[in-house]
């Protein structure tokens, strides 16, 4: 398999997953969607489904603080991407589009929704960040 259509799907995947999570879940959505209409619109309604199956997924799994499914939904959104690519090999500029639109999205201010919660009791002490954080106690 040519690594240049893997390379791109793996950072698609990797771009899609993670604006799921995003206030621009919507727009990625109808990116990925409108992709599947250009080159596979048999299994378009199918990625939308599979699309809304997987933000549920990862926003759950966000909120009780588990890692893991954001790795297995990545390897999930690559293997559709590249079953894409392989059957349709014209996709690749498509995509490697999308991905840079969503990439630029994500990186020129889109925030991610972040719900925290904690609870201390005693002499318990909570620290949360939505992203970076530095604590120095002495």
């Amino acid at each position: 398999m040519d690594p240049q259509i893997v390379a791109v799907a793996d950072a698609a995947g990797t771009t899609i997953v993670s604006a799921m999570a995003t206030d621009g879940w919507q727009r990625t959505r109808d990116g990925v969607v409108a992709l599947w209409q250009r080159f596979r619109p048999d299994s378009a309604d199918s990625i939308h489904e599979d699309f809304e199956e997987s933000r549920r997924v990862l926003l759950d799994s966000l909120q009780v603080g588990d890692e893991h499914t954001h790795a297995a939904l990545v390897a999930a959104w690559n293997g559709y991407l590249l079953g894409l690519l392989v059957a349709q090999p014209q996709a690749l500029d498509a995509l490697r589009q999308l991905n840079a639109v969503l990439e630029q999205e994500h990186t020129s201010g889109a925030h991610t929704s972040v719900n925290m919660t904690a609870n201390a009791s005693g002499n318990g002490q909570v620290f949360q960040a939505g992203r970076y954080q530095r604590i120095t106690q002495s």
